[in-house]
């Protein structure tokens, strides 16, 4: 059964910030809104799946069909030395020839920062409570800007039952040393229950990391990066529980291509402790390009970690994320997006969850008034496991939606 009584908690806390954010809905020409900005969006829309478990036996696979409401809300507060953003979210799934498959997920995205004369203060937090086939399988995300947005520890196993309960929290701090040169520290700790999982296949976990940075500006559009970073990954629970630690290190530089495009990238070493096979320290890293112009936005990003996940291990996982969208009129937009990844278990034999997975997202939006939109989505995903049960499989996915967005506080 699902854990009903942290379900009760959480959707008061849900509607209560829903409510709280229509508080803020004041006169265009009132003080506090032009701090202020809220977007109520109400998404209405149906799906269709040809594989919605990506499973390879034709014979299983299951073929969905059903509509969806999708119910949240963008709130910005914005002054001359501090920002905050939050985003609650619902979304319901309702199939009528596969009700086991219906859902209804919770999501709550937070973000505040504080920047003083020397000091920055920040934190992260978001919150999801979703079905774990539609939470182990990471899709591609064309709202996505920031690659820190970008979730890397799901496992692949598109489970038919469960649910998964997820906390991650990331405080952060920023001492400016001299004009040129700074230094920081970050927190990250993500904590992860499954409810109704079959076996053993997912466990809980929690995975704690520690990063201090140093940077120094070498000119007014380069700065050189260092960072040093500790872990620890913990997984199951009682007698059969799994710790790793792990320490690393990596140098790289931020640049500053124009006003609207920056290219970062990172590379180091991260060594752990987990016992087995292959337990040579790991080069990890990134490379990522941003852009964004008046009517392109762009993010493409190549990364190499060593990720935690619910398969009671670590693992390393190399992907490549590709968002591009652009506003083809005023009424017309459309958007490309390429999610591929390739992970295995560190310091383990292969096992059913190592993957190669990619993800192609076609998107076009249709703005028919300021208030109202129809979107259309495509999504083609394949999936190869590898290991002793290895298999291939597809799908494709369609979704339509009409979009209700009225923009109640002006821009700031």
């Amino acid at each position: 059964m699902k854990n009903d009584t942290l379900q009760s908690l959480l959707r008061p806390f849900f509607c209560a910030a829903l409510f709280a954010s229509s508080i803020l809905i004041l006169p265009a020409n009132s003080a506090l809104a032009q701090d202020w900005r809220f977007e109520p969006i109400i998404k209405v829309g149906g799906e269709f799946d040809d594989n919605a478990t990506l499973d390879i036996r034709t014979d299983e696979e299951v073929e969905l069909e059903g509509y969806l409401l999708d119910l949240h809300a963008d709130i910005n507060y914005r002054s001359p030395t501090s920002k905050f953003y939050i985003q609650p979210k619902f979304l319901l799934r309702k199939y009528s020839d596969e009700p086991d498959f219906d859902s209804d997920d919770i999501f709550m995205r937070s973000r505040y920062q504080y920047d003083g004369t020397a000091n920055t203060l920040g934190f992260r937090g978001n919150f999801d409570r979703q079905s774990v086939r539609t939470g182990e399988r990471t899709d591609a995300d064309l709202g996505i800007d920031d690659p820190v947005d970008i979730p890397d520890n799901d496992t692949g196993r598109t489970l038919r039952f469960g649910d998964r309960d997820r906390w991650r929290i990331s405080p952060y701090w920023n001492y400016r040393l001299s004009d040129t040169a700074s230094f920081g520290a970050e927190f990250n700790y993500t904590d992860a229950r499954y409810d109704d999982v079959i076996g053993d296949l997912l466990v809980d976990y929690t995975d704690a990391r520690v990063n201090l940075n140093f940077r120094r500006a070498f000119s007014t559009v380069t700065t050189g990066v260092i960072t040093a970073t500790g872990r620890q990954y913990a997984s199951g629970s009682g007698d059969n529980t799994n710790n790793i630690d792990g320490v690393g290190a990596l140098v790289g530089f931020e640049h500053e291509l124009s006003e609207k495009a920056n290219l970062r990238a990172m590379i180091g070493l991260e060594d752990t402790d987990q016992e087995g096979p292959d337990t040579d320290p790991e080069v990890v890293g990134n490379i990522t390009l941003i852009r964004k112009l008046e009517t392109i936005r762009m993010l493409a990003e190549y990364r190499r970690l060593i990720s935690a996940s619910g398969a009671s291990r670590l693992e390393i996982r190399d992907t490549v994320n590709f968002n591009f969208s652009r506003r083809l009129s005023e009424k017309i937009s459309a958007g490309l997006g390429v999610r591929a990844y390739q992970t295995r278990g560190k310091g383990v034999s292969e096992v059913d969850s190592d993957r190669n997975y990619v993800q192609l997202q076609s998107s076009f939006t249709w703005y028919v008034t300021t208030y109202f939109a129809i979107e259309a989505d495509y999504r083609y995903t394949v999936l190869d496991r590898t290991g002793e049960n290895a298999e291939s499989a597809n799908s494709n996915r369609v979704n339509l939606w009409f979009v209700y967005q009225p923009n109640t506080v002006p821009d700031i």
